[in-house]
């Protein structure tokens, strides 16, 4: 099992089980890694097929844990169970010629402006570059003022090479 801790979070990267768990059904996902069942899940810009395309991804990739997705854990506290606060991905292993790698990350709306985007972006870059990738890539939306605080806040630069129209690019270099 791979975890990564973070000051307040734990990042546990997604297995073959549990994405094929977190694919089909999200009760028994919740189940089996002991968390507080969410009412609404997943988070944005997260939807059902990206836990599919997770799942493919790791039936063709079984060594390719950490590549495909994250679950991002909080603890509120002893007597509580932790609380699955978002989701976040590594969309594939480094690009062979680039190194890029992109990072997608979506936090549950109670959870949002409280650091937790922070933690996982530097948490998922630092393994990224630990793994061989070159260039963190994310996307977002380009009125996504929020999304751009916190990737600024942790390194990334505006690449101002928009792919599509209003969508902002936003990358950090391991050399960074």
């Amino acid at each position: 099992m791979l975890i990564l801790t973070a000051e307040r979070i734990a990042l546990l990267a997604l297995d073959r089980d549990l994405a094929a768990l977190q694919a089909s059904s999200r009760t028994a996902f919740f189940n089996a890694i002991a968390v507080t069942h969410e009412p609404v899940w997943p988070p944005a810009p997260f939807e059902l097929t990206a836990f599919e395309w997770a799942e493919k991804h790791l039936a063709h990739d079984p060594e390719g844990q950490g590549w495909y997705g994250w679950a991002l854990l909080a603890n509120e506290g002893e007597r509580a169970p932790p609380r699955l606060v978002g989701i976040a991905a590594l969309i594939g292993r480094p690009d062979d010629e680039t190194g890029d790698v992109e990072l997608a990350f979506g936090l549950l709306p109670e959870f949002r402006g409280r650091g937790y985007g922070g933690e996982t972006v530097r948490a998922l870059a630092t393994w990224a570059f630990a793994n061989g990738a070159k260039r963190v890539i994310a996307h977002l939306d380009a009125e996504d003022s929020q999304a751009a605080q916190t990737l600024a806040r942790n390194g990334f630069a505006d690449t101002r090479e928009p792919p599509y129209p209003g969508v902002a690019r936003w990358a950090l270099s391991a050399t960074a």
